[in-house]
């Protein structure tokens, strides 16, 4: 059975949200006190504990680093995250060729150049068949143009 979701969190948002796309950056925060954004980022924590959690793959990769694996603490914490039954593990195969080629195009254009990583969260987030109502980052400004345009709040 699926897992009851606690009501007793407060949303800044309109409506509430039922699925999260989080950012590497976010976990970076959350996962690291020496973080600049640690404290803000643990006190938005409590949304993962709440709502369905999207987590694409390349967030998996920039995540589970060096730094985050010497820490088995941290690993557990991340583990029993990406364990619970409402978190997704999101395949960007989809999305990797067009991420790649938008990536080459804007650095050589030199034209508001992004990160291969940050091409595929713009492509999901784009993907009218994948549910996202928030996303968890402190790249706010990255994010902002398509979450607006797909009605998609930044937490």
């Amino acid at each position: 059975s699926a897992p009851t979701r606690r009501t007793t969190a407060q949303t800044p948002m309109s409506r509430r949200p039922e699925a999260i796309l989080v950012d590497s950056g976010f976990f970076f925060a959350l996962f690291d006190p020496r973080d600049s954004v640690h404290a803000e980022a643990r006190s938005k924590a409590e949304w993962l504990d709440v709502f369905r959690v999207i987590i694409p793959w390349p967030i998996l990769y920039e995540t589970v680093n060096t730094r985050l694996a010497r820490r088995p603490d941290r690993v557990a914490r991340f583990e029993r995250l990406l364990r619970r039954p409402d978190t997704e593990l999101l395949d960007d195969s989809p999305y990797r060729l067009d991420a790649c080629e938008d990536t080459l195009v804007r650095a050589r254009a030199r034209r508001e150049p992004t990160s291969l990583v940050d091409s595929v969260l713009h492509a999901i987030l784009d993907d009218v068949n994948v549910r996202v109502d928030a996303m968890l980052t402190f790249n706010r400004r990255d994010f902002e143009g398509v979450c607006r345009s797909r009605g998609v709040e930044i937490l």
